[in-house]
């Protein structure tokens, strides 16, 4: 009885949490009623950005990731990322890659140097659209030794 009562509330507990999209961005994200979390959904002319939960790459490799948008009703903007706090020795290809209004996500190529610095490094994303305010969210890596 107790395993399922802690399953439950597990479950509870993930559901309202989520996954991590970041802060929110577009024109509707200035509206203080988009700024406030919502249980289910996305708010009207507002997007978020999402990411894996964590990449890991050996220095001298090419690692492909995946970063995808989570759309409000009525965003259709293309949304151009950049990236900054790269680890040393680490690139990411293309530098500025777009979200197109009919995509869903993208796709960027990490390469780690064969010197490339290692341990975990957080990398900051921002997504811009055409008009309205910027998103963000955090990239995780971990370089490790080949």
């Amino acid at each position: 009885m107790k395993s399922s009562s802690i399953g439950g509330l597990l479950v509870v507990f993930v559901a309202f949490t989520g996954c991590n999209l970041g802060t929110r961005g577009g024109p509707g994200a200035s509206d203080p009623k988009a700024s406030k979390p919502l249980f289910y959904g996305q708010s009207d002319d507002t997007f978020n950005l999402s990411v894996p939960g964590s990449t890991a790459i050996n220095q001298g490799e090419t690692r492909e990731a995946s970063i995808g948008i989570e759309r409000g009703t009525n965003f259709d903007e293309d949304v151009t990322l950049t990236f900054s706090s790269m680890p040393m020795g680490v690139t990411m290809d293309p530098p500025s890659p777009v979200i197109k209004r009919s995509e869903k996500t993208t796709q960027v190529v990490l390469t780690a140097a064969n010197d490339a610095s290692l341990g975990d490094f957080t990398i900051e994303m921002t997504g811009h659209p055409t008009t309205g305010v910027d998103a963000s969210n955090e990239l995780k890596i971990t370089v490790a030794k080949r």
